[in-house]
């Protein structure tokens, strides 16, 4: 892997877990929403959730499919991510 497709699988890598914590926004607006359906603005709140959501879909396809003759897979290095090695060791304990 040369270096910009090291770059473009951080990218992707970022964008994964953004989305993950787009879900989990979206499951604590959905169950606002169950408690007050009538809730406009949470309806609001979650559609635009869903359209980013929905964007950064589309951009990690975008870079996935980028990548060229390598397979569309990350291989995470947690070397690259200081939060990865520091949550890596506590797993060791």
């Amino acid at each position: 892997m040369n270096d910009t497709e090291a770059v473009v699988a951080r990218r992707i890598a970022f964008l994964e877990r953004e989305l993950d914590r787009m879900g989990m926004t979206a499951a604590d607006l959905e169950e606002d929403l169950r408690v007050n359906p009538t809730d406009e603005r949470a309806r609001q709140r979650l559609a635009a959730l869903y359209a980013v959501a929905g964007d950064t879909w589309k951009k990690i396809q975008e870079l996935r499919a980028g990548q060229g003759g390598h397979d569309a897979v990350i291989r995470f290095d947690r070397h690259a991510d200081p939060t990865a090695e520091k949550s890596w060791r506590q797993a060791l304990v």
